[in-house]
């Protein structure tokens, strides 16, 4: 037996799509009392024209401040009788609805989240207050030095581009998230062929199917279709002075292979070898042997047709050359020595066991069922996953960071008490 089929999934997986379009997923895991379900948008924040910024974001707030059914207290007054985590999310790729309940309670918590979606009332009073609520959201994100950083970093990086626009849109943005806007916008999302039902854990395939079409069945077919261009890198240069600040905080990164690729786990590889954890180079270079910074990082941003690799660190002011001296030292030595065998086989066995353990949950099931179809639009199964990884070679990664780590395709952003600082092309040479 292979490495591989130890990791076969045991578990019922089934796609059902109804004739309107809407995809219902379900995975049966006999073992818990638990069911995680919710509503999926196969589109989110990079679908929006540059006046609608922050206007997908805005509709996941605002199906919570009521329904033609239920004012926002009785959704939050059930939701919590329930005992599960109603929640939703908004990322540059899709929109997500969801909750855990026991098993027991599934009809009723079903019920009460296809009403948020499918039935908001979008009331002009509740949406100014919901408004003012994201204006705080928008303001924390201000005082966030890290995302600060990071908005920054995606705007020059993605310039004029919905990928490197905030998720959260801007305060001029909101101000226009009213009545034909607002209401149009929602109906182009919530159209059948661009939702995905899904639901993880004691279930039975036939009720899930029985809730959703009673639901979702009656929607009108229509094309969900939203045009979208693949953006254009800018190896931008650039830094924020935020006198206040005791700590500089430091991200670069260069283009790497999108979510599509063939070199996705190859990608994943790497960014656990730089900066995944505690044997990470750059956490024992930067943080370890220099004592240059507390939090030292590397991870991918990837998307269907684009993405980016990047490094984090947060160090004094009068240390950032250095540690981005060291990061770039470990970026060189990455690219010229090969990856031994032991500190491959070391990452291998990071990654397949944060794998085995994320699968210790409903939601974690929900969430890597809901991931493969949005992505492949198939059950992608942990086996093959593993396969794959075991799949990379140290030849691969050394291929991999000579491709992308190159001296004219980093971007850098600095955030934080630098008067006088700038940064240089030459400091990224590899």
């Amino acid at each position: 037996m292979t490495l591989a089929q130890q990791f076969d999934q045991p578990f019922d997986q089934r796609k059902t799509t109804l004739d309107n379009g809407l995809v219902i997923l379900t995975e049966t895991v006999p073992h818990t009392r638990a069911i995680s379900f919710g509503v999926f948008l196969r589109t989110g924040s990079r679908f929006e024209r540059a006046e609608q910024n922050g206007l997908t974001h805005f509709i996941e707030h605002a199906v919570f401040k009521g329904t033609r059914r239920r004012s926002a207290l009785q959704i939050a007054n059930e939701a919590d009788a329930l005992g599960g985590n109603l929640n939703a999310y908004t990322s540059r790729e899709s929109v997500g609805f969801h909750n855990d309940v026991v098993d027991t309670d599934l009809h009723k918590g079903f019920e009460l989240l296809t009403d948020l979606v499918l039935q908001p009332a979008f009331d002009p009073t509740e949406l100014d207050k919901e408004r003012n609520v994201i204006l705080e959201e928008i303001k924390m994100t201000e005082d966030t030095p890290d995302d600060v950083l990071f908005d920054i970093f995606t705007e020059n990086f993605y310039v004029n581009h919905p990928l490197g626009r905030r998720i959260l849109g801007t305060p001029e943005t909101l101000e226009t998230f009213k009545d034909a806007r607002l209401t149009d916008y929602y109906e182009a999302l919530f159209s059948p062929a661009n939702l995905v039902v899904a639901a993880a854990g004691n279930l039975a395939h036939d009720e899930v199917i029985e809730l959703a079409a009673q639901t979702f069945g009656a929607l009108l077919k229509r094309d969900a279709a939203i045009p979208t261009t693949a953006p254009a890198p800018v190896a931008h240069l650039s830094f924020q002075h935020k006198a206040e600040l005791e700590q500089a905080h430091l991200t670069m990164g260069v283009p790497c292979p999108s979510i599509m690729s063939e070199k996705f786990y190859t990608v994943g590889l790497l960014s656990s070898l730089l900066g995944g954890g505690l044997s990470s180079r750059l956490f024992q270079a930067v943080r370890e042997e220099r004592g240059l910074a507390y939090d030292v990082s590397a991870s991918a941003s990837q998307f269907q047709d684009a993405g980016y690799f990047q490094f984090y660190a947060a160090t004094s002011p009068d240390k950032v050359n250095e540690t981005i001296a060291a990061m770039m030292d470990e970026i060189k030595r990455i690219k010229s020595e090969p990856v031994t065998l032991e500190e491959l086989e070391r990452t291998r066995g990071k990654l397949r066991t944060s794998l085995i353990l994320g699968m210790e949950s409903s939601s974690a099931h929900l969430s890597a069922m809901v991931g493969g179809e949005l992505t492949e639009q198939r059950f992608i199964p942990l086996a093959e996953i593993v396969e794959k990884v075991e799949a990379v070679t140290a030849a691969d990664v050394q291929q991999l960071a000579n491709e992308i780590f190159q001296t004219e395709a980093f971007a850098a952003t600095v955030v934080g008490n630098l008067k006088g600082y700038q940064l240089k092309r030459s400091q990224f040479a590899c």
